[in-house]
């Protein structure tokens, strides 16, 4: 390990992006680009008993390609989905060709601020109603807040350092930071680095809801998001 700063350059080469505006970085940025909003009723589970009833949920998305398998797929929590898409999105962004790199010399942050919440919750409702026999063994390993991490170096075989932030907010921020000194420091070549959340559950929206943090504008989501303005009430889950 370098125990001093070096004056290797540090340099984004390829980006990916799972987001409510689109996946991949055209289709996000162009929308961005349009004003697109992606804030919506909420979809993924019955909102009703819930003060908000909004989100910015992501659709119609696929992650089969950044998986060896289907089977593989199924066996990972959708926060994870969203960082292994991503990462690979970024990977064939920067035209990197890995068989022609050392391995040992890249690493991945990919940071969760709480992980696969939607499997705690169904894993929950089933210890409940079925008993602890009848719990996945898949269970940890698809709620533990690293899995999308150590997933996407496991599945290229990248041997470099390996770690999860987790820092609420500025999870994908910090990963970020972390990497470029992970670079800067000469510990790595290459680094893949973010975020990925999937909080959009009974559980992630009560929780907030609790807190008074969560926009109540349910009547019009286009306009529930105003972090500046003297009328905001609230945050929008996305």
């Amino acid at each position: 390990m370098a125990l001093h700063r070096t004056d290797q350059r540090v340099v984004v080469t390829g980006l990916g992006v799972v987001s409510p505006l689109g996946v991949g970085v055209d289709q996000f940025w162009n929308n961005l680009l349009a004003g697109q909003c992606g804030i919506d009723k909420i979809t993924l589970f019955d909102p009703a008993a819930s003060d908000c009833q909004i989100a910015a949920e992501v659709k119609q998305f696929n992650a089969t390609l950044a998986f060896p398998s289907p089977k593989e797929e199924r066996r990972t929590d959708r926060y994870a989905k969203f960082g292994m898409l991503a990462a690979y999105e970024a990977l064939l962004d920067s035209g990197l060709v890995l068989d022609q790199c050392n391995r040992d010399e890249i690493g991945v942050f990919i940071g969760s601020g709480i992980g696969g919440l939607a499997t705690t919750e169904e894993q929950h409702k089933i210890l409940l109603s079925k008993g602890p026999g009848r719990l996945s063994p898949f269970m940890i390993p698809m709620l533990i807040l690293n899995m999308a991490s150590g997933l996407f170096s496991m599945y290229h075989r990248l041997r470099g350092p390996n770690l999860a932030t987790c820092s609420a907010c500025a999870t994908a921020s910090h990963a970020i930071g972390e990497a470029w000194r992970t670079i800067k420091m000469g510990d790595a070549k290459v680094m893949f680095a973010g975020g990925a959340e999937a909080t959009i559950t009974p559980l992630g929206i009560g929780g907030f809801c609790a807190m008074r943090a969560m926009s109540t504008r349910n009547q019009e989501p286009k306009r529930a998001s105003r972090p500046f303005d003297a009328q905001r009430d609230g945050f929008v889950m996305g």
